[in-house]
């Protein structure tokens, strides 16, 4: 709880290419590395470390080793990035479907929405119960309760 801007000294000397903020949480990736770190609350994987615990500090994930994420997003109780080969990966909290697997359940490690391969997305945006995404082509897919 801050009540004017400071820089989040764990990152100081990684430049950060993109940053995302969820209602519980926040993701960012890194400019010359590309490597995706997440803190906040834990709660039903958001984070994306294979567990439900808060991180108070940004921490690597560690599923996306080795991964070329090149945008993400976080929603109120789920995270999505878009990985090599503009493949969608979602985890988190699955209510209402907001996750594209088909199913309700939560992940907590990022696991790629398979009905959205090879449909090469750009873009990904995340509400509170449902997400969306763009493609290369300018299509919208959307999924969840909205």
């Amino acid at each position: 709880n801050e009540l004017l801007p400071k820089p989040v000294e764990v990152l100081s000397g990684y430049p950060v290419g993109l940053v995302a903020c969820g209602e519980f949480h926040t993701a960012c990736i890194l400019q010359n590395a590309p490597h995706v770190y997440t803190w906040g609350l834990g709660l039903s994987g958001r984070l994306g470390h294979g567990d439900e615990n808060d991180r108070l500090t940004p921490t690597f994930v560690e599923a996306l080793t080795g991964m070329q994420v090149s945008t993400m997003a976080c929603g109120g109780h789920h995270t999505a990035a878009v990985g090599d080969h503009l493949q969608v990966m979602t985890w988190g909290g699955g209510a209402f479907g907001k996750l594209g697997h088909g199913n309700r359940l939560a992940q907590s490690t990022p696991k790629v929405v398979v009905a959205l391969q090879g449909k090469r997305v750009i873009q990904v945006s995340l509400g509170p119960h449902h997400s969306a995404a763009l493609t290369q082509k300018g299509e919208i897919y959307t999924w969840g309760q909205a």
